[in-house]
């Protein structure tokens, strides 16, 4: 893999930094810690729809896996396999699709998550905020790739919001998004605020946009700032390289990102 990708991929693995990637292929496995991502889950006693119920799971109870069972069921548009789990005494079966893929808990509010898919290519993750007391909230966004993780903020510096977070899309080869989306969650909705892009042909041309939160480095008091990097070789043996920069200082009001950003 030419060098550009690379940096691209260790930036986006940090030093030492150990991150769970997923994808609607993504499996339990057995002795795995896990949370319920539905609510008011029938916990059943074989894994099929018709087995007797042996109790309720709540969205956000905790489970342990104990084994993956051959059983399957559609469920939003992903065959999902059922798993036999324990729930505090009990032990019975659940599908996997109503089961939190990962688990990101900030400042009090607990974030789950869980795929559906919509004919042969579209995929869509489903988040969950819990907040204690309240009922849940649920957003839906549409995926670029197919492997990602997240990862769960404070408000980073920006006002009238209580929380965001992040879904970070994986490229493992060229010409594959590795962007993302950020969800802000402003104390009622759970938004989705901002699509951002890094794609690289190896080392022949890039694209990279980057927004900049207050609480960040370089970090600006009240305001996002913005930047792309659009570049290109045009020549190897003299090492030809032509890069366009763009920057912008942007404010989130309204529940929106302004201004737009246009490509």
């Amino acid at each position: 893999m030419k060098k550009l990708l690379l940096l691209l991929l260790v930036t986006k693995m940090g030093f030492g930094q150990d991150i769970k990637y997923l994808s609607e292929n993504y499996e339990f496995k057995s002795g795995d810690i896990a949370f319920m991502f539905g609510d008011d889950v029938k916990l059943r006693e074989q894994p099929n729809t018709q087995s007797e119920v042996l109790s309720l799971l709540k969205i956000g109870d905790q489970i342990e896996i104990i084994e993956k069972s051959d059983s399957h069921l559609l469920f939003d548009g992903i065959q999902s396999p059922w798993y036999k789990v324990k729930h505090q005494d009990k032990v019975g079966f659940v599908v996997g699709g109503l089961i939190s893929l990962d688990k990101k808990v900030n400042g009090g509010l607990t974030y789950l998550i869980s795929l559906k898919k919509e004919g042969a290519n579209l995929l869509f993750l489903k988040t969950r905020l819990v907040e204690k007391g309240k009922a849940y909230i649920e957003n839906v966004s549409q995926l670029e790739t197919h492997d990602f993780s997240i990862e769960a903020y404070g408000n980073k510096g920006i006002d009238n919001i209580k929380s965001v977070f992040l879904i970070d899309y994986l490229a493992e080869s060229c010409g594959i998004n590795g962007g993302g989306i950020y969800l802000f969650f402003n104390g009622a909705e759970l938004i989705e605020a901002i699509k951002f892009a890094r794609m690289a042909d190896a080392d022949a041309y890039w694209f990279k946009e980057e927004y900049i939160f207050p609480s960040d480095k370089n970090g600006i008091k009240g305001k996002i700032l913005y930047k792309r990097e659009v570049g290109e070789t045009k020549e190897y043996e003299t090492e030809w390289v032509e890069t366009k920069l763009t920057q912008r200082v942007l404010e989130w009001k309204d529940n929106q990102v302004f201004p737009k950003i246009e490509l």
